[in-house]
């Protein structure tokens, strides 16, 4: 029962749905010929693209480029300037949070969550950094943040906010110029962490990386499930080509555009 209703909720809901009368529309509806030919390689495609093992093909090497944070360093502790937490998106006017105010989406809180464990290891100061990638009237997510670790009892001294960076090389560029960091804790989602960690090396930040919020199974053999199109699937392949890009975008364009 339990399978079958899986099954059926693949069939009905998106992407399964899509896949599904991309298929009908053209094994049925069109004529053979070189029309049905493109619409079942599209529907091929979309396919590929929500299913574990191509989602985990393309992720897992951005998740696994750089191991997480050592058992040695959190045993010995870790000295840097700065724990600097890179901003993951923020639902704006969430009411839970208040009037007029934000609450952190779940790839943010999750980093946010993980450098929180880190405050006995790493004594020194937290950088959040984050503005408003559009200005809708939204707190920046350095705001937001700040608040959720002093709501979970992080001292207010211990924070400092970098308000104005709108992507992963402005975190980078602002930390430099105006926290004047040169040796940082990097907590970012491990699948961002390749670019994180180009963006600040360009700006002469030395990184020790602290990745989390990794996105793909470990230790678990695939079954029937996972070569079902699935949104979290989809998601997980939308998310690794945009870090793709985005390395190559950023090795086009700021390359040896280092501070100063």
């Amino acid at each position: 029962m339990v399978l079958l209703s899986k099954i059926a909720t693949v069939l009905i809901l998106p992407p399964g749905c899509i896949i599904l009368g991309i298929f009908i529309v053209g094994c049925i509806l069109l004529p053979r010929g070189k029309t049905r030919r493109i619409m079942l390689g599209m529907g091929v495609f979309c396919y590929l693209l929500a299913i574990e093992p191509v989602q985990d093909l393309l992720l897992r090497p951005l998740e696994d480029q750089y191991p997480p944070l050592s058992a040695e360093a959190e045993t010995a502790g870790v000295e840097a300037d700065a724990l600097v937490v890179l901003g993951g998106g923020t639902i704006q006017g969430s009411p839970e949070a208040g009037e007029r105010r934000d609450s952190l989406a779940a790839p943010a809180l999750k980093r946010l969550v993980y450098a929180f464990g880190l405050r006995d290891i790493f004594t020194g100061v937290y950088a959040l950094s984050g503005g408003k990638v559009f200005d809708y009237g939204q707190e920046a997510e350095a705001d937001t943040a700040a608040r959720v670790l002093i709501s979970l009892g992080l001292p207010p001294e211990r924070i400092v906010r970098e308000t104005k960076s709108r992507n992963t090389w402005q975190n980078a560029r602002y930390v430099a110029e105006t926290l004047g960091y040169h040796q940082v804790i990097l907590v970012t989602s491990a699948y961002h962490i390749p670019r994180s960690v180009f963006c600040f090396e360009q700006n002469g930040i030395s990184v020790i990386p602290a990745p989390t919020d990794y996105y793909c199974q470990r230790n678990r053999k695939y079954d029937l499930f996972s070569f079902l199109p699935s949104m979290e699937a989809f998601r997980g392949t939308w998310t690794a080509l945009h870090e793709y890009i985005g390395l190559v975008q950023y090795r086009l364009v700021y390359r040896g555009k280092q501070k100063g």
